[in-house]
């Protein structure tokens, strides 16, 4: 007992020090509240206190269903314990958060002993009702995620499906209503979040951060039977995989949780391990994870990349073309062109209008190969660390060589849309981190000590990167909802902007009608743009098709003023993409008469630096 309680202090220590440093620095670093850090220091710990108690403190298999089961009881019991002491030390008595963290670290460990020793870890114990032991770092993950991102705005994009999903679901059409350049399949993934929100009551932000959550429950809890089967992996190892899996789901999107991105490296990661080979399995597993796998990648075209590369890389390795027929390969070929043509029959306008549209257009939003590499310099450097260890092994990596190449892919995706929007670099993060971990259990095997430290010090230096960038914020949102709360109610808003962040996203934070198809005025700049540089005396038809897409996005902006009735109507001072800066929307929109209309109803209420607010004082015609 004696000795037993020693090392349980020793490895309790460390569980708890790394609880109360990691609540620290993530809450000083994202700045979240103080129970969602509290979570997160709480969620680190628990890993550390299962594998340091088991194999350390009282010697016993990890792989125990029963114990797990009770582990996961205690853990919860401790959250409990612990969320409740800083409800009352920090939030009630008034006292800081650090003093709350030294209080549970004296509270907690004591109680833990206790139901570890006479209850979790003893042998006596009769086995109870119980759940696969893959399914607690899963639930823990979701848990965690749920908890840290309640209540907390989503990313800009998302917002803006969770808006136009829930006017298609109300009757909008695609395409007409609800004016979008990606394909169909992101409204039909956004169904769920509404759905959850409807039936649980909650905000439609929560809805969509309760299906995130069941989607990387389900995925991760699918990779640990995959892992859990590779015979070649200790638990010890087999653990570190699934938990560097889990951050890799999670921290390259901190700041844009649920972008299209982060939902194909979900789906995609059960098809990614398959590919590794070392693991047994039916040609059935493989046609299901490249099923789950092929709803990412149809989010966007450029994602089909992904299993392209996958397959040049097995064809290079096995010197044979019989990888481009493989079971994967036809599920993805056969679900690839089933999508094509559900979207030519129930959605015929995304590919005979909205793709033409995109192609003359939306080029304004795209940038240079020079600049696009340089917002990623300092992480591609990184990895070459990884691929040098790699190649140095000459071929003796082969696990960690296809998590390189799908970074590698995420790197083409990221360079192919162009635009350097951050979260398009997502999967090239995320399964570059996998790659790493990969790396340093095979060196570590291998006792490759010093490329394993290098390959974790790349390692480090991604995940940190990540948390640097930290959770998403908004500052056109907080402004907007500032002036907006001086104004009284607001039911509905729009706003003149080339800027999604400064739509859909306001018009949650407000509670109030988003009253556009457009998530924001994507037409626009490109048509001006390649106005000013057409010589319309020599193309005349370009001009006039530039010219007619122009104007279709002014009517509809006027169609929709008039249609919703928003109460506030905001115009962008410094709307981005446009060659010529400032754009004057004011003059734009005053090309079509019936913007008269609109004006004569609207008053200059408020001006800053980046907006002009007009209130509503009368009914529109």
């Amino acid at each position: 007992m004696v000795a037993q309680f020693t090392r349980f202090v020793g490895v309790g220590g460390l569980a708890t020090v790394v609880h109360v440093l990691c609540a620290l620095v993530l809450r000083h670093l994202l700045a979240i509240s103080d129970q969602q850090a509290n979570l997160a220091g709480f969620s680190a710990a628990v890993l550390v206190s299962y594998v340091g108690h088991a194999r350390f403190t009282f010697g016993v298999e990890m792989r125990s269903g029963p114990q797990f089961l009770r582990f996961v009881f205690l853990s919860l019991f401790g959250l409990a314990t612990s969320s409740g002491t800083v409800w009352v030390v920090s939030s009630h008595l008034g006292f800081s958060f650090a003093t709350a963290m030294a209080a549970v670290a004296v509270l907690v460990p004591g109680m833990t002993f206790l139901v570890l020793r006479f209850w979790v870890f003893d042998g006596r114990t009769p086995t109870i009702g119980l759940f696969p032991s893959g399914l607690v770092l899963p639930l823990l993950l979701a848990v965690s995620v749920l908890a840290l991102f309640w209540g907390r705005m989503l990313n800009h994009d998302t917002a803006w499906y969770l808006i136009a999903t829930r006017d298609w679901l109300g009757g909008a059409t695609l395409y007409v209503d609800v004016m979008e350049v990606n394909p169909p399949l992101n409204f039909y993934l956004t169904v769920p979040a509404l759905l959850f929100a409807d039936l649980l009551g909650v905000s439609d932000t929560n809805g969509q951060y309760i299906a995130l959550s069941l989607l990387i429950f389900l995925s991760l809890w699918w990779c640990s039977a995959i892992i859990g089967s590779d015979r070649q992996l200790s638990p010890a190892w087999a653990a570190l995989m699934l938990v560097g899996i889990a951050a890799a789901f999670v921290v390259p999107a901190l700041n844009n949780m649920a972008q299209r991105e982060q939902l194909l490296v979900i789906l995609a990661m059960p098809w990614a391990l398959r590919q590794i080979g070392s693991a047994p399995g039916s040609r059935g597993q493989d046609v299901a994870s490249a099923a789950f796998a092929a709803v990412g990648v149809c989010l966007k075209p450029h994602f089909v990349v992904f299993p392209i590369v996958v397959t040049v890389f097995h064809c290079v390795r096995l010197r044979s073309l019989w990888p481009v027929v493989s079971a994967a390969n036809l599920t993805f070929l056969g679900l690839g062109l089933a999508y094509v043509g559900y979207v030519a029959v129930v959605h015929p306008l995304y590919l005979t209008e909205i793709l033409g549209i995109a192609r003359d257009v939306y080029g304004a939003y795209g940038s240079e190969v020079g600049p696009l590499l340089a917002q990623l310099q300092f992480e591609a450097l990184l990895m070459l660390v990884p691929v040098l260890v790699a190649l140095g092994a000459r071929g003796q990596n082969r696990e960690a060589g296809v998590f390189l190449v799908l970074s590698g892919a995420g790197l083409a995706s990221y360079l192919m849309q162009g635009t350097g929007f951050g979260y398009h670099a997502i999967p090239f993060r995320t399964f570059a981190m996998i790659g790493c971990v990969l790396l340093m259990i095979k060196a570590s095997r291998s006792g490759m000590t010093v490329a394993a430290l290098a390959v974790a010090v790349a390692l480090a230096g991604l995940v940190a990167g990540s948390v640097r960038r930290g959770l998403y914020s908004n500052g056109a949102v907080s402004e907007i909802s500032r002036i907006a709360s001086g104004l009284g109610q607001v039911d509905g808003v729009i706003v003149l902007s080339s800027h999604v962040y400064a739509g859909p996203p306001v018009a949650l934070a407000l509670d109030a009608d988003w009253a556009s198809r457009y998530p924001a005025n994507w037409l626009v700049p490109g048509a001006i743009n390649r106005l000013a540089r057409t010589d319309c005396a020599r193309e005349a038809a370009v001009c006039a098709r530039l010219a007619a897409i122009a104007a279709r996005n002014r009517g509809d902006n006027i169609d929709d003023i008039l249609s919703h009735q928003p109460d506030l109507l905001i115009i962008d001072r410094q709307s981005g993409y446009f060659d010529a800066n400032p754009f004057d929307w004011q003059a734009f929109m005053a090309e079509d008469q019936d913007w008269s209309q609109v004006v004569a109803a609207y008053r200059l209420t408020a001006t800053t630096d980046r907006f002009l607010y007009f209130q509503r004082l009368a009914v529109l015609p």
